[in-house]
């Protein structure tokens, strides 16, 4: 806790014994009397003595307050996984950190991307989309997505067989992502609210890109690499 110099007299130089060690005496009663002083607030009678906060004190927790809020609004923030969407990269209750400067300064969202985002407002998802969803991009602007014979398809190539639980149950015709979008599903697909069902994500619904899991403490790390391990094959030149 800050505490203000409280003032004392100057000592004086001698050339005289019994000066010098008179001097030393009321040096010795000037450094007891140097001490701090906190720098109170006029808190109210009812707010309990621990609680009473001296200014420094406050200054401290507001600016570590602020900061806190600004690391998490423009740099990163915690996540945790509420539902089997993404099984069984990610179970219910792992946590992971989703950066937030990538997209901003580096590259543009990309197939295999794990994203943290808020759905499109559409007819299925207006009760929603102000909630976090996290997702894997499967697709890209110009991309042509379907879901056949139990499987994904982009562009023609079975796209990340390796992340599901058990082959597709449902039918999606052949639909080609808008420019500005992406197309994201859960990798437990038959478990997923997704762009199967509301539609292709805007890019800048998107919040971030989880980077790492940091619990359970078994699973710490960096995520695996989908696109090194999927089918990946690049987007045609459409017009789109």
């Amino acid at each position: 806790m800050q505490r203000r110099r409280r003032g004392g007299n100057v000592p004086q130089a001698s050339t005289g014994g019994t000066n010098n060690n008179n001097n030393n005496n009321n040096n010795d009663e000037d450094n007891e009397d140097d001490y701090y002083e906190e720098t109170p607030l006029p808190w109210p009678d009812a707010v309990p003595e621990w609680a009473r906060l001296s200014q420094e004190d406050v200054i401290t927790v507001v600016v570590t307050f602020a900061v806190s809020i600004g690391f998490r609004t423009f740099i990163a923030e915690p996540r945790y996984i509420p539902s089997l969407s993404m099984y069984p990269n990610f179970d219910i209750g792992d946590r992971l950190i989703a950066e937030k400067l990538t997209y901003r300064f580096a590259r543009e969202p990309d197939v295999g991307d794990v994203v943290i985002f808020n759905p499109p407002k559409t007819e299925k998802t207006k009760k929603v989309y102000k909630e976090v969803f996290i997702k894997r991009i499967v697709a890209l602007e110009g991309d042509d997505v379907e879901v056949k014979n139990g499987e994904l398809y982009v562009n023609g190539q079975s796209r990340g067989k390796e992340l599901k639980l058990e082959k597709i149950q449902y039918y999606m015709p052949k639909y080609r992502v808008p420019k500005g979008d992406v197309f994201v599903m859960g990798d437990n697909r038959n478990n997923s609210f997704d762009s199967h069902a509301w539609g292709p994500l805007p890019k800048e619904r998107i919040i971030g890109r989880a980077v790492a899991k940091y619990w359970p403490p078994t699973a710490i790390g960096g995520l695996p690499s989908y696109a090194k391990s999927a089918n990946i094959v690049t987007a045609p030149n459409v017009a789109l």
